[in-house]
């Protein structure tokens, strides 16, 4: 089944629940027998079941919905109430399980009316979709045009930078050994200084022993060295 024939026959599934829905919800809204007036025109509503009452409504229209609550003894006249409240007798002759032909071809003619507008509906959607599926065509046509002159220009491309890739390369090689070369400077003037620092440090450390010794000799050395007697006289 074509998506054309699918968007027709669900507005006409719609309409045909429509009129069940219409067919059905009296009875149930009611809680009785929905029933219609025949095709005969204007039928009197009496008080009671026979023509000796009063009239209590001139006349039913063709096609006109009511409830029908049930037949005299005799199966000649109907109880009945309209939509408006109006209740009482007419004759049965006049009223019908099935819509009249009348409501039929109205709603008939109703439902054709909304399928006709789908469907123009539908054929204006199909033009609109044709004829963006015609510029889609034109605008494809357009891009595998500049597709082909971009691949054409790409390889041109390479071609002409394949040997400033290569000289870029060997660039970022060298590059790379120079910030080496850099880094190993910076570790050895780092070295540097710290043998600096040590070999100060070291000659401070021997100047302050140098002179540490120098006090500790001369603390000890006027021990060291002997004391001359003293001539009393008597030698």
């Amino acid at each position: 089944m074509t998506p054309n024939k699918t968007l027709i026959q669900r507005p006409i599934a719609s309409v045909w629940l429509l009129l069940l829905l219409g067919a059905v919800l009296p009875r149930l809204c009611f809680g009785n027998e929905l029933r219609y007036i025949t095709d005969e025109i204007l039928v009197p509503v009496r008080s009671g079941a026979g023509g000796e009452y009063r009239i209590i409504n001139k006349g039913l229209s063709s096609g006109t919905p009511i409830t029908q609550f049930g037949l005299s003894e005799d199966g000649v006249w109907a109880e009945v109430e309209t939509r408006g409240g109006t209740r009482g007798w007419l004759r049965a002759q006049y009223v019908q399980v099935d819509k009249p032909t009348q409501l039929l071809l109205k709603d008939a003619k109703q439902a054709y009316t909304n399928l006709e507008a789908d469907r123009n509906k539908l054929r204006g959607l199909l033009d609109n979709s044709q004829s963006i599926a015609y510029e889609a065509d034109g605008q494809l046509e357009d891009l595998k045009e500049k597709l082909a002159a971009s691949e054409a220009e790409l390889s041109q491309i390479k071609q002409v930078s394949g040997a400033a890739i290569e000289l870029d390369s060997r660039n970022q090689l060298l590059a790379k050994n120079l910030e080496t070369k850099r880094s190993e400077a910076e570790l050895l003037k780092l070295e540097n200084v710290r043998l600096q620092e040590r070999i100060k440090s070291n000659q401070i450390i021997d100047g302050a022993l140098a002179v540490l010794l120098g006090v500790i000799i001369m603390a000890i050395a006027p021990k060291l060295i002997p004391k001359r007697r003293r001539n009393d006289g008597w030698s």
